[in-house]
């Protein structure tokens, strides 16, 4: 035994549902559509959003009444849900976002086109309104953004039996009611959880068993300073105060578990060296191909030239070498950049599988994107190892040889990346174990016969 610990499993526990139905009723017409999606979880359908179009993603929403298409777009990447309810009528989309919480009508709202928004918003009630744009003027990562202000609260002279006749005749408008936050003219004075109001005589004052002046944080506490805060107390809700300390809102431990999985899933990208707060913002398929190229160019060049070190150690015994073994300067940057290139397509493509944003039938999709992303990155670093080899004057036929050579390479190490998690997923092998020494030992033995190859084609000295 090496004493080394395993990296954990990069999975969904969500099983992967058999979307067939909802395959023939968008092959077929309207009304067998609107059978397929009774048959089918809501939740299902709006994690599966990301892999569709978007004509068909409005056709699902279409087919669906606004309460199950509301659970679709909850379950679904709100940037997929601001897209396809983008497209629906104001007035259905408003209906829509009425059956969602708060948390997730703003994150909808957010993640719209300024336009689409526009006219959603014009057709929302006006005080749900007031309501989405005070939250949505605190920053990204403020608890604001998650709360909701819609709560079950009581004022300080209520008793235990006031409490729960509000939570009867507000039950389609309160959001949190796993406890009853008691007010004084709107201060935030005291905490009952339900458990124990369900039980007490209702006669009981609420005064009398609140725990007084709770644990509650303001509109711009960080998210990840909240979730401590309940993680410490075990809290299934936190209430949200302004600098008054008037009630505005609570925030629940499920809606602070969504924000640490998807910082869980970002850090998984920078592993592979992938700017996540660009990739981890959409899905896999939603994701345009110039994002993709942004978000991990970056990494790549910085990579690119820290691999150059050892060509510049090479080069200064560059007297004591043929000309042909001056090829040797460039094979560590030019396998390496390969293998660079490889594993950051690797740790994009497991992630994708382990969500559930793409599955095995789509390997011919994700081939031809990957295929156009190692293109677009191995012009732009063949176009600095172009410029980079110029410098060390070993001639512009070499120059143009390593050049050509990285832009051979990304692609094919992009295209390979691809290949093996998929491989491994339909043999049942786990994905992240042997994709990373499977993709260096490839890109390394390839890529080295690449360069040798087109060197052979191009320069005279070898022929």
């Amino acid at each position: 035994m090496s004493g080394v610990e395993a990296e954990p499993v990069v999975r969904s526990a969500v099983p992967i549902p058999d979307l067939s139905v909802i395959d023939a009723g968008l092959a077929g017409g309207s009304e067998g559509l609107k059978d397929a999606v009774t048959r089918v979880r809501p939740a299902d359908l709006g994690r599966d959003l990301s892999r569709r179009s978007l004509s068909q993603g409005r056709r699902l929403v279409e087919a669906s009444d606004d309460r199950r298409a509301a659970a679709m777009l909850r379950a679904a990447h709100s940037a997929v849900a601001a897209r396809v309810i983008g497209t629906c009528d104001p007035a259905h989309a408003a209906r829509i976002l009425d059956y969602l919480p708060t948390d997730h009508q703003v994150a909808i709202l957010s993640s719209m086109r300024p336009s689409e928004r526009t006219k959603v918003e014009g057709a929302l009630d006006p005080d749900d309104k007031a309501k989405v744009d005070r939250i949505l003027a605190y920053g990204e990562a403020a608890v604001a953004r998650l709360m909701t202000p819609k709560v079950w609260s009581v004022e300080r002279t209520a008793s235990a039996g006031d409490a729960l006749a509000k939570l009867r005749d507000e039950m389609t408008n309160i959001e949190v009611a796993q406890n009853c936050y008691v007010v004084d003219a709107g201060r935030l004075v005291g905490v009952v959880p339900l458990r124990e109001i369900a039980v007490l005589d209702p006669a009981t004052p609420i005064a009398q068993v609140m725990t007084s002046d709770p644990i509650a944080v303001s509109e711009e506490t960080e998210r990840g300073d909240a979730a401590e805060i309940i993680q410490v107390h075990d809290f299934l809700s936190l209430p949200v105060i302004d600098k008054q300390g008037k009630l505005v809102g609570a925030v629940r431990v499920d809606d602070l578990l969504d924000a640490a999985l998807s910082k869980a899933g970002a850090g998984i990208l920078n592993q592979g060296g992938v700017a996540s707060k660009i990739a981890a913002q959409l899905p896999y398929f939603q994701t345009p191909m110039h994002r993709v190229v942004r978000s991990r160019l970056s990494w790549l060049v910085l990579l690119f030239v820290a691999e150059t070190a050892t060509g510049t150690v090479l080069r200064h015994f560059e007297d004591e070498l043929t000309k042909v073994v001056a090829l040797s300067f460039f094979v560590p940057l030019l396998i390496g950049t390969g293998g660079n290139a490889g594993s950051q397509t690797v740790s994009t493509i497991i992630r994708a599988l382990a969500l559930g944003e793409i599955r095995l039938g789509d390997a011919l999709r994700v081939l031809a994107k990957e295929a156009s992303t190692g293109l677009a990155l191995g012009v732009l670093l063949g176009s600095i190892a172009l410029f980079r080899a110029s410098m060390w004057g070993v001639g512009w036929d070499l120059a143009a040889c390593v050049g050509l050579t990285v832009l051979v390479v990304c692609t094919w190490a992009n295209t390979v990346g691809a290949i093996i998690p998929l491989a491994a997923e339909k043999l049942g092998v786990d994905p992240t174990v042997v994709s990373g020494p499977l993709i260096t030992t490839l890109v390394d033995a390839s890529g080295l016969f690449i360069y040798l190859t087109i060197a052979h084609l191009m320069l005279a000295q070898l022929h």
